[in-house]
């Protein structure tokens, strides 16, 4: 059943908007991150809800795949089969396939590419992805893409950008337009003018991954955000660092796909705002205190010490990086809850300031 998408917008400072996103009965306050990564396969969904999160992301090719080796199972809707009551972002997986294909495997009709684990040749066309979008019940779904390096040579990427612009009516109406180019602004203004007179609810800023330098992942979102109009939910796919979410945010971003806090855990290291606690230094085994005073997440309301998750962090302990995975998503999205109280009041450029960010 078709999910009807209403993006409405609040408040404006800067660039940076507030906005309420409804898909059937299912709403986000925006701006926000979706989760992905180890995020959402290590902490529950009461887990994910009761710290803050509101939506994930989920990659349709995997089970696209599983599907294609002969059983033909029945995997339902992702909102039951993951026990999750949120927004679920669908990603087509293009990305990926485009990485396991060789040069030649860039067809007009999509991407062919042999799969890993079983070797054999497959094809995966935008109409593939899109029937397994609506199959799985993707609130908001993305169209295929074409994937370049965003240091591609020019040709490749403008080849991107066309054959991408080709594939916006094998779309199912109401889903997010992706926008490509790499780091060229002309490309992107003709991916976005390309995208005018289709149905979409938004568009999906695709391409600007993370290795990019944090200064031109800026530039590119903000000469992006600039020529897109004012409705209409905009979702930036790829993002790395916290600090990169929230400038994301800060310069017309609502949806911001991040695993920042996953990532963050992993390494030992503790969110305090955007300052990090590295539990792996030595002279936290002595250090009793609480691992952020005053912090209301339940690591810290348990009284975890920062001894004990030192002792766990080296240990390489699943515990270890559970408890400061639980801290970290609950402080992000304690501070992007204070980000959209800024914009609301006008106040963006001092909580960017306040953070050393911009």
């Amino acid at each position: 059943m078709k999910k009807q998408v209403k993006f409405n917008l609040n408040k404006q400072s800067g660039n940076a908007r507030t906005g309420l996103l409804q898909v059937g009965e299912k709403q986000v306050t925006t701006p926000a991150l979706v989760q992905t990564g180890d995020t959402i396969t290590t902490l529950t969904p009461g887990e994910l809800t009761k710290l803050g999160t509101t939506a994930i992301k989920q990659s349709v090719l995997p089970y696209c795949l599983a599907a294609s080796e002969g059983q033909h199972p029945d995997f339902g809707d992702l909102h039951t089969r993951l026990q999750w009551p949120g927004l679920v972002v669908g990603d087509t997986g293009a990305e990926q396939a485009y990485r396991w294909a060789k040069p030649r495997g860039r067809k007009k009709n999509g991407v062919s590419f042999h799969e890993p684990a079983s070797g054999q040749q497959k094809l995966y066309t935008p109409e593939i992805a899109m029937e397994w979008q609506a199959k799985l019940g993707c609130d908001l779904q993305s169209t295929f893409a074409r994937w370049e390096n965003y240091y591609s040579p020019v040709d490749d990427l403008q080849a991107a950008a066309k054959q991408t612009a080709s594939w916006l009516d094998t779309a199912n109406p109401g889903s997010l337009a992706t926008i490509t180019g790499g780091g060229l602004k002309r490309l992107r203004r003709f991916s976005v003018e390309a995208v005018q007179g289709h149905q979409f609810s938004g568009y999906n800023l695709a391409g600007i991954d993370e290795d990019v330098k944090l200064t031109e992942q800026v530039r590119v979102i903000r000469e992006t955000t600039a020529m897109l109009p004012a409705a209409g939910v905009r979702y930036l796919s790829t993002c790395g660092s916290l600090e990169q979410a929230l400038l994301a945010i800060i310069n017309g971003i609502d949806l911001v796909d991040s695993d920042c806090a996953g990532q963050a855990a992993r390494h030992g290291v503790a969110f305090n705002r955007t300052k990090r606690i590295h539990l792996v230094k030595e002279h936290f085994l002595a250090d009793q205190g609480p691992l952020v005073s005053g912090c209301g997440c339940p690591t810290c309301r348990a009284g975890y010490s920062r001894s004990y998750l030192h002792q766990l962090t080296l240990a390489k302990s699943p515990l270890g990086v559970r408890l400061l995975l639980i801290h970290n998503l609950y402080a992000v999205n304690h501070l992007l809850a204070q980000l959209r109280q800024a914009i609301a009041t006008g106040q963006v450029d001092d909580f960017a300031d306040d953070l050393a960010i911009g």
